[in-house]
């Protein structure tokens, strides 16, 4: 009988796999790069102009409160969901990968980031997000609210 922690390690393997391969056909057929992130989902590297004005732009800090637009989509394309809100920055109101990916991007910036199942909603999903479910986002980090 294999144990839920061996079933969820081959379950993250297997998403790893899914989310690689994904991330290598956007790359293949774009000229986005990607950069893997500590949690191990996937962030799109800024491109020059990007990475310019990020250096005067205002970011995120630690339980700073910003507004943030987050639409979920399948590895398919199709849009899940499509939220916008007002979260405190590491509070983990939002996936581990988003959190992540807002810790370098600034004000009015738009990133694509790609997470599997464990750093996206675990094995529960999250309302129209199903358990194991590796997602890709289109993260906007807004503006601050004081």
């Amino acid at each position: 009988m294999v144990s839920l922690m061996e079933f969820n390690r081959d379950m993250a393997e297997k998403a790893d796999a899914m989310v690689l391969a994904y991330v290598d056909s956007i790359q293949r057929v774009t000229a986005d790069t990607f950069a893997l992130m500590s949690c191990g989902g996937w962030k799109r590297r800024r491109n020059v102009e990007e990475r310019q004005a990020a250096l005067y732009a205002d970011s995120p800090t630690y339980r700073e409160r910003w507004e943030v637009r987050l639409k979920t989509f399948n590895l398919n394309g199709q849009l899940i969901s499509d939220v916008q809100g007002v979260y405190d920055i590491k509070h983990y109101d939002l996936p581990i990968a988003v959190e992540e990916a807002l810790e370098d991007m600034c004000a009015g910036e738009t990133s694509d980031v790609v997470a599997p199942w464990y750093t996206a909603y675990g094995f529960r999903g999250k309302g129209p997000v199903g358990p194991y479910e590796n997602v890709a986002f289109k993260v906007t980090l807004l503006e601050k609210v004081n």
